[in-house]
């Protein structure tokens, strides 16, 4: 009979970030950029890979979401909670599209690392600026959540 996996392998963000970087099945390349990144940024800040992990999960955290309810043949933009699973896949999300947005022509292992640093020591960052977009779009939608079913 097989074992069956872990259920708290898969929800790390670590393993995450792996997931979303890993395209045709080249597993080995993902993991080496991610700890080539965290690599580097341990080295600049002085903390553990987990230490970093936790710090980015507290920063880039988000409660709400908005999403679009069709009703009467108009779409209002709703704000709904959201689970932890669906949290850490935003703040993986935010991640790569500010690492994607980066046009400097260096590898996507000093971006990530970049865009990582940047997130832990100032509000600069291009991944901050998403998760406040997406809060502010909550905010300013306060008055539809009557159309959440």
């Amino acid at each position: 009979m097989l074992k069956k996996k872990s259920s708290l392998t898969k929800k790390t963000l670590y393993n995450k970030l792996i997931g979303f970087i890993t395209k045709k099945g080249n597993k080995l390349s993902s993991v080496k950029i991610i700890n080539d990144a965290f690599f580097r940024v341990s080295i600049n800040t002085n903390l553990s890979m987990q230490k970093i992990i936790l710090q980015l999960f507290l920063k880039l955290n988000s409660f709400v979401e908005v999403k679009k309810v069709r009703v009467k043949r108009s779409f209002h933009f709703v704000p709904f909670q959201i689970t932890l699973k669906r949290r850490s896949y935003l703040i993986v999300k935010w991640l790569m599209q500010a690492v994607k947005s980066d046009t400097r022509n260096i590898s996507i292992t000093e971006k990530l690392a970049v865009e990582i640093e940047q997130t832990l020591k100032t509000d600069t960052s291009k991944s901050l600026k998403l998760r406040n977009l997406n809060i502010t779009a909550a905010l300013a939608n306060r008055s539809n959540l009557h159309y959440r079913w």
